[in-house]
């Protein structure tokens, strides 16, 4: 398997519209098949998923099924191709941060590093992914709202008039069509960054790190924005972004251990 070949399968991803994330979870997914395998076979595809299966959680097994499915599609060898790797729908979100360990990240950073302290505020207070966060500008800021277009799809992130106003004297400085984040070389942050700068957060504040990553303060919003409009299902649906009203509907739905804990306490037969 060459790079060249990877690189066209990945350009075919593109042409499919899909999202940067997406074509880099597929990019790994193929990258690790042939770490394993010489080639596309039947044999090769089933003991890949065995070995996913075996290792992987079901989310990730499935992810790397769906990728390389794809692939055998794609090479025009769909003969190849296995059953998806089923695993139990989740009934709750784990790995949410709750209202004192947020707090918690606020006060540290915001003595320390006022760049995170308003990176975490905006996730927090809009929902945005972090992709979409990286490509705000000042303009937006100003608006009130950023466009989203992706997919031939089109999404509106309100900005809160209140994190505008509170945010107003760390951004003036920019110009309107300048980002809100960038490294500190100067340059357009990515995602790497972020994660990097957020395990580092995490070791400073003895918060978990499985609650310090960008998406769990999209979580964060979900929850609060769910209890604020009394379970308004479709409105933060809206909000996120989500296609399916299902997908936001597991907010409404205790974590876990939540789960755990009620069942311990109402156990009495």
């Amino acid at each position: 398997m060459t790079n060249n070949k990877i690189e066209d399968f990945l350009d075919y991803l593109y042409e499919c519209e899909m999202s940067p994330n997406t074509i880099q979870s597929y990019k790994y997914s193929v990258k690790q098949f042939f770490s394993r395998y010489s080639e596309i076979t039947k044999k090769n595809m089933i003991d890949f998923k065995k070995y996913l299966i075996e290792n992987k959680t079901a989310t990730t097994a499935g992810l790397r099924i769906v990728t390389m499915n794809k692939y055998c599609d794609w090479i025009g060898k769909p003969e190849c191709k296995v059953k998806p790797v089923k695993g139990q729908k989740k009934f709750f979100v784990d790995n949410i941060p709750n209202d004192e360990e947020y707090q918690k990240v606020l006060d540290f950073t915001k003595t320390h590093n006022l760049k995170y302290y308003w990176m975490i505020r905006f996730l927090a207070g809009t929902g945005m992914r972090i992709s979409e966060l990286l490509s705000v500008t000042k303009k937006d800021l100003q608006n009130g709202y950023i466009e989203i277009h992706s997919k031939g799809k089109e999404r509106r992130i309100i900005i809160p008039k209140s994190l505008s106003e509170e945010s107003a004297e760390y951004f003036s400085q920019r110009k309107e069509e300048e980002y809100l984040f960038y490294s500190r070389l100067g340059n357009k942050m990515n995602e790497r960054g972020v994660n990097s700068c957020f395990k580092y957060i995490a070791e400073q504040t003895g918060v978990k790190k499985e609650l310090l990553h960008p998406h769990a303060f999209r979580h964060y919003f979900a929850k609060k924005m769910l209890k604020a409009t009394n379970n308004d299902i479709s409105l933060v649906s809206s909000y996120l972004g989500h296609s399916n009203i299902a997908t936001t509907a597991i907010y409404t739905m205790s974590s876990r251990k939540e789960q755990e804990e009620q069942l311990n306490q109402n156990m009495t037969w």
